[in-house]
């Protein structure tokens, strides 16, 4: 799952969780906005608000799948979530200058939480793709694979390593798959000993566990993805 995945799959639980109670709060105090929200200081301003919240919500964000269907990426979706906090900030001012502690309205008690929830989920939201690295993930996988002797996966994922690096910085070369190679396994903590001599020759690469010894030659060929 990428991390963009991980932020759709929480706001659709975040949601699923709590829009129910977020809609049976709109639809009492709009449907009583007469004998309630508009008795209020700035009645009218802040049932706006409301409204405005509840649409954003309904209209782009409560789907299991945000990417494409609501946002075309997730640059796109990142934004539109920080524009969300930044409108809410904007407007909050309405509802908190009538705050009055345990003699404060019912409506006014109600929607603090509200918004609170919301902001609380959308800077959870924001936190997981900005602090969330799937590299890190990649490269505990190549670790688990080389030590568990999964040599198929420890190879497809090594690969897609390089096939995230742009063609045009690539040197096509035996020697610039070696360095790299090399680079990767002893960030990973391997033991590993490049150009180790022997009676016949020398090992590309030698990595050495307890109980097993990894012997690793390197062969480039042009007309095959099976560097």
């Amino acid at each position: 799952m990428t991390k963009i995945e991980r932020v759709e799959q929480y706001l659709h639980e975040f949601f699923t969780y709590n829009i129910f109670e977020f809609n049976d709060f709109y639809r009492a105090v709009y449907d009583q906005r007469d004998v309630g929200i508009y008795l209020l200081p700035k009645g009218n301003e802040i049932l706006d608000f409301l409204i405005n919240i509840h649409a954003n919500i309904e209209e782009n964000l409560n789907f299991e799948r945000l990417i494409p269907h609501r946002f075309a990426t997730p640059q796109n979706l990142l934004y539109f979530l920080q524009e969300f906090i930044d409108d809410i900030n904007s407007n909050r001012h309405l509802i908190d200058s009538l705050y009055d502690g345990e003699d404060t309205d019912w409506i006014i008690s109600y929607f603090t939480s509200y918004i609170e929830k919301i902001l609380s989920a959308f800077a959870y939201a924001i936190e997981i793709y900005d602090l969330e690295d799937e590299n890190v993930l990649l490269y505990q996988q190549l670790r688990y694979h080389l030590i568990n002797h999964d040599i198929e996966n420890f190879m497809a994922d090594l690969k897609s390593v390089f096939a995230n690096v742009s063609y045009e910085i690539v040197k096509q070369t035996e020697g610039y798959y070696h360095a790299n190679v090399f680079l990767i396994l002893k960030l990973l903590g391997f033991n590993i000993v490049p150009e180790e001599s022997t009676n016949i020759g020398r090992i590309d690469a030698v990595i050495r566990f307890s109980r097993k010894i990894y012997i690793m030659e390197f062969k480039f060929s042009e007309d095959s993805d099976d560097s």
